[in-house]
């Protein structure tokens, strides 16, 4: 189950180094009135939501005990460097959170509930997207 884990960290790294690729050919105009590229057109984008979504897949079908399905599912939901990326990133790395919703059923009931005061405490109520409600949504009924 380690090389799952591993797969996420990978294609952080590999996200990372995209957006630094982009940052460093983009043109100053890119992306003003919806001329040039902007970031969301980039495929580092598409390429770090596939990576993602499968190693969730996989971990998935492994039927994980709690314990990993709560580690998987920590660190798509509440990463401590989000503030540390870029805007642009940062919108991304909001989006592959919904790549957690499979792993919600693995966990315990209590990890569930300390999951869901976290996330909630991260994400205000008027600050949420779609995938952040349903997200809270789900952790909510797994806590019971």
């Amino acid at each position: 189950m380690e090389a799952f884990f591993a797969e996420v960290e990978q294609a952080f790294e590999e996200y990372r180094q995209g957006i630094e690729n982009y940052q460093r050919k983009r043109r100053p105009t890119d992306g003003w009135l919806g001329f040039g590229r902007s970031m969301g057109d980039d495929p580092c984008n598409d390429r770090l939501d596939e990576r993602i979504r499968r190693a969730v897949e996989g971990l998935c079908a492994q039927t994980p005990p709690p314990d990993v399905a709560e580690k998987m599912a920590r660190r798509l939901l509440l990463r401590d460097d989000l503030a540390a990326w870029p805007v642009a990133a940062q919108w991304m790395l909001r989006a592959i959170e919904r790549h957690a919703l499979p792993l919600i059923p693995f966990l315990s009931t209590e990890d569930a509930a300390e999951l869901s005061k976290a996330y909630s405490r991260r994400y205000k109520r008027w600050e949420r997207l779609p995938a952040q409600k349903e997200i809270c949504r789900a952790l909510n009924a797994r806590k019971g």
